[in-house]
């Protein structure tokens, strides 16, 4: 309960001379007191105001805050909410009056308030730009802030816009209800999947003690069947250091899963591993699912500047040869491959023609072209055509390719 106090000189005006409103005040606690010109205010935590002079008592937690000469009202802090400065309620008060009726005065003060005002911005905000709109109904800027849109002519709300078109609204996006369920599930998704990646390293750390413990955590690895503990097993293949048996293991997993972040680990598997027993599992894994990803990997890596890479390439293409590949292969037979070696400490003389000389240390950077033949491409070509071999002769293979399209469209026109 506010304490109300008043003060006379003879102190003989009664309490219920103070009016009504006040009396209201008193017995509920509630503020409604229309604020003046000048003045502090106190917002209630509770919703209300108090307008007059403010006297702040942190000793007893209390804001005193004189109405007028004769009335003070005692607040508790713990009902406060803030107190606005005289200075600050008379800025926004004199802008608030000069707008008027003016839609764009109206625009501007609600902008002000935007980065002027401290508390309930956004309703000081609105406020205005509603009044805009209200003495202009086509203030553009006003509706676009109040996230109106123009639609067959007429300005309706975003949001309604939206609801019509079927739209729903997620954590503050609008998509179809068919993509926010795939949305949810694929969320849903991720938390399993990191559940999957603390089971993975939990069974691993006792599989490696050893022991009847460690055979029976393996057993539970060996027996993983959900696709979602994929990015766990994948985790473990790519980055882990393990020896071939458990290397083998996750290839073996992987290769159920039938998914993306199990083929794409598979395939870089079959260029990236040094194992040769687990890149050829890798590769049995891709021959079963997964190869067109594959192909697709591998040839891209055939035009790489690193001829390591090629020849990477190359020996994993072995395990899926495509005769419609036959010109990517034929361009992949003998690349170029440009290195800048560093300056050397080399020694150069110099003469002028009256004679002089000059002696200057230190050799400019060389640029290295080579051109480096590729034997898995090649065997990828005999792969496609075993009855002939050109060798690295790049415009022999590109000719026998040519007669052998010109022989086969020959016999489709002969065909009735």
């Amino acid at each position: 309960m506010h304490a109300l106090h008043r003060r006379t000189k003879r102190n003989t005006r009664p309490l219920w001379r103070l009016g009504p409103a006040l009396a209201t005040l008193a017995a509920l606690g509630i503020v409604s007191v229309p604020p003046p010109l000048c003045g502090d205010t106190v917002e209630l935590s509770g919703g209300g105001h108090v307008s007059g002079k403010v006297r702040r008592l942190d000793d007893r937690k209390m804001d005193i805050v004189a109405i007028d000469d004769e009335i003070s009202i005692a607040l508790p802090q713990s009902r406060v909410r803030r107190v606005v400065s005289s200075n600050e309620l008379h800025e926004y008060t004199r802008k608030a009056s000069a707008a008027g009726e003016d839609p764009e005065k109206q625009y501007e003060t609600a902008i002000w308030c935007a980065t002027n005002i401290k508390d309930n911005t956004d309703a000081y905000k609105r406020f205005h730009l509603q009044l805009a709109i209200r003495f202009d109904p086509e203030h553009s800027k006003a509706r676009a802030a109040l996230d109106y849109v123009k639609e067959d002519g007429k300005w309706i709300r975003y949001s309604d816009l939206q609801r019509s078109r079927g739209m729903i609204s997620v954590a503050g996006k609008w998509m179809l209800p068919e993509a926010a369920a795939i949305e949810e599930i694929q969320d849903a998704s991720n938390v399993d999947s990191k559940k999957w990646i603390r089971e993975v390293d939990r069974l691993l750390r006792v599989a490696v003690r050893g022991g009847s413990k460690g055979e029976e955590a393996i057993a539970s690895l060996k027996a993983i069947d959900d696709p979602l503990a994929a990015s766990a097993i994948a985790k473990q293949l790519l980055q882990g250091n393990h020896n071939q048996r458990f290397k083998r293991m996750w290839v073996e997993i992987l290769g159920r899963f039938h998914n993306s972040v199990s083929v794409e680990a598979l395939v870089r598997v079959g260029v990236q591993e040094s194992d040769n027993v687990i890149r050829e599992a890798a590769m049995d894994e891709l021959q079963q699912y997964g190869s067109g990803s594959a192909v697709a990997t591998y040839v891209n890596m055939l035009g790489s500047s690193d001829n390591g890479d090629v020849l990477r390439a190359a020996r994993a293409l072995s395990y899926f040869p495509k005769p419609e590949l036959a010109q990517t292969y034929i361009d992949a037979l003998v690349t170029k491959h440009t290195k800048t070696s560093a300056a050397g400490p080399g020694m150069q003389v110099g003469s002028s023609s009256g004679g002089g000389g000059g002696l200057s240390m230190g050799g400019k950077p060389k640029v290295i072209t080579r051109y480096l033949e590729n034997p898995p491409v090649l065997t990828l070509l005999k792969m496609i055509e075993p009855n002939v071999d050109f060798g690295y002769d790049k415009l022999a293979w590109r000719k026998y390719f040519a007669a052998k399209l010109g022989r086969s469209s020959g016999d489709l026109r002969r065909d009735p």
